[in-house]
């Protein structure tokens, strides 16, 4: 019998692409013949040196309601809660921000949502951990030398972002989400932010303003904004070049790499939604061969 997968992942959150990616790849598990179960992520409510035996984890999920409410999944996706029993011999997928191993799993994979250590400062890993990586600007071949294993999620939200309006627009927005720590580059003041407004809203401004600017080189809101027909403007971090940004050139369609990239990512605009469509059905087919590359691991 194949071994399940337990995601471990914060609620599910709209404004959250972590958790977003997270919940997804629990689904498309769950729709590839394997099960998958999300564990509820809980930081602060881990004491590394209290044995882990399945009493404890039943208390540790307790505590996290108590301390955050229901745990929130969403109703289109295929995402059961895991028990403790669940976990025994499982195989566990934490992202890369993920501390140590918090569940004391033995067959642990390591999913590279963003640079390790960006978040953290800290790279805490175990030797035989398998790595996957959400892009190869994620990747680190010091810790993953195999540049094949790809695993990417996507929920292309077209429903929601598509351009409405054909006529004049005015105004700013900006994104600042992983970017919030940045100085500010334009004028703030006037300009709407984004982050904190549901997908609608943002999706309303988005058809709205002329320019849209984000702090956070690597949000799909940056493509969101495109779709809705702004000029969709990522501000580089120190030292970032096209290449180093999203080596693929399709990676960078209707978004442009600072103001001098705008004429090409107006241009390239019409490609954007196509080439997502064309991620969406390929991140399928990553997760196929992240379970074939799991169950070659660790034993089937």
């Amino acid at each position: 019998m194949a071994r399940n997968f337990i995601i471990y992942a914060n609620s599910f959150d709209e404004n959250s692409g972590g958790a977003l990616v997270l919940h997804r790849l629990c689904d498309l598990l769950n729709r590839s013949d394997v099960k998958a179960f999300l564990w509820p992520s809980m930081h602060g409510l881990f004491d590394p040196w209290r044995p882990l035996n399945s009493l404890h984890r039943l208390r540790m999920q307790r505590r996290w309601h108590r301390k955050h409410g229901e745990y929130k999944t969403f109703p289109q996706f295929l995402t059961p809660i895991a028990t403790p029993e669940d976990i025994e011999n499982a195989i566990v997928i934490y992202p890369e921000v993920v501390d140590g191993n918090p569940l004391r799993a033995k067959h642990v994979v390591r999913w590279l949502l963003h640079k390790p250590g960006h978040h953290t400062g800290r790279i805490n890993y175990g030797r035989n951990d398998k790595f996957f990586f959400f892009q190869d600007a994620f990747n680190d071949p010091s810790l993953n030398p195999d540049s094949g294993n790809l695993l990417r999620t996507v929920f292309v939200r077209d429903d929601i972002y598509h351009q409405t309006n054909f006529g004049p627009r005015e105004g700013v927005c900006h994104i600042l989400r992983k970017g919030a720590h940045r100085p500010m580059a334009h004028d703030a003041v006037r300009s709407i932010l984004i982050d904190g407004l549901s997908h609608r809203e943002a999706a309303e401004v988005f058809n709205r303003v002329q320019t849209c600017i984000s702090y956070d080189p690597y949000t799909m809101y940056s493509q969101f904004a495109a779709l809705c027909g702004c000029d969709s403007i990522v501000l580089p971090e120190d030292g970032m070049t096209l290449d180093s940004w999203y080596p693929d050139e399709r990676d960078r369609y209707g978004v442009a790499l600072g103001w001098d990239n705008l004429e090409a990512a107006r241009r390239s605009a019409p490609l954007l939604l196509a080439h997502l469509k064309q991620q969406e059905q390929a991140a399928n087919q990553s997760v196929h061969q992240f379970i074939e590359k799991c169950q070659s691991y660790f034993g089937a």
